[in-house]
């Protein structure tokens, strides 16, 4: 937004009601110029500064190396297609002084990565890390999720785009627990409740969690990976 005594001038001109108001040299333009001079002089003096400030801080934690940079770097690397790698990222630093920082990640398709993937993100973060630091990219280890689902369509919905609309609503769901504090629980109903409000689908028939009908769960140093995904289309 613009602070500058234009700026002002002219977003307060555009909320007055009266065609007539807006005439330069008008009494009401008169005060509103005046006005908008003060707070552009306040803003000089108050705002700037402090977004200034914000701008250096910001430049400051951007190398600074805690855990959210080195997860923030882990999401950053890409491919030699120019694809993200890493879905989510967890993050050890031992208290030991020797500097290590172990990084443990996972794919976009909430997978374990390949050990070509685990080199790329390990070589960007090596160009971000601070001194004195030592990153140390691992693959996160996975307990594999099968599901397997049937599904009721809805006219004018095709099979590929609600299994291509599951298949990204459960991914972003892996995704986002992958890395929460404590146990982790894959549950059943949750996935049931996105399975079932995917747009075309009218009714989950059929629903299965590594052949169970039940939630399953993982300790806090593990995440779950989506071995496989089976989805099946009715009318």
């Amino acid at each position: 937004m613009d602070f500058t005594a234009e700026g002002i001038l002219s977003r307060m001109k555009n909320d007055l009601k009266n065609d007539d108001s807006r005439i330069e040299g008008s009494f009401t333009m008169d005060n509103l110029q005046a006005v908008s001079e003060e707070l552009a002089r306040f803003n000089a003096m108050q705002i700037i500064p402090l977004q200034e400030l914000i701008a250096r801080t910001g430049e400051d934690m951007a190398t600074s190396g805690n855990k959210s940079h080195y997860i923030k770097w882990a999401k950053e690397a890409v491919n030699e297609e120019g694809k993200i790698i890493v879905g989510n990222a967890k993050v050890n630093a031992p208290r030991d002084k020797s500097g290590e920082v172990y990084i443990a990640i996972i794919t976009t398709e909430a997978k374990a990565p390949t050990e070509d993937e685990i080199r790329i993100v390990q070589e960007y973060i090596d160009t971000k890390h601070p001194t004195g630091a030592e990153p140390i990219v691992i693959a996160a280890e996975s307990i594999d999720a099968k599901i397997n689902c049937t599904v009721k369509k809805l006219a004018g919905h095709t099979d590929d785009t609600i299994k291509a609309e599951i298949r990204s609503k459960i991914q972003e769901h892996i995704l986002m627990i992958a890395f929460e504090s404590g146990t982790i629980t894959l549950n059943f109903y949750r996935i049931s409740n996105i399975i079932g409000s995917v747009d075309g689908v009218a009714d989950l028939v059929e629903l299965t969690i590594n052949g169970e009908k039940e939630s399953i769960t993982a300790d806090y140093d593990n995440f779950f990976s989506l071995k496989e995904l089976i989805i099946n289309v009715t009318e």
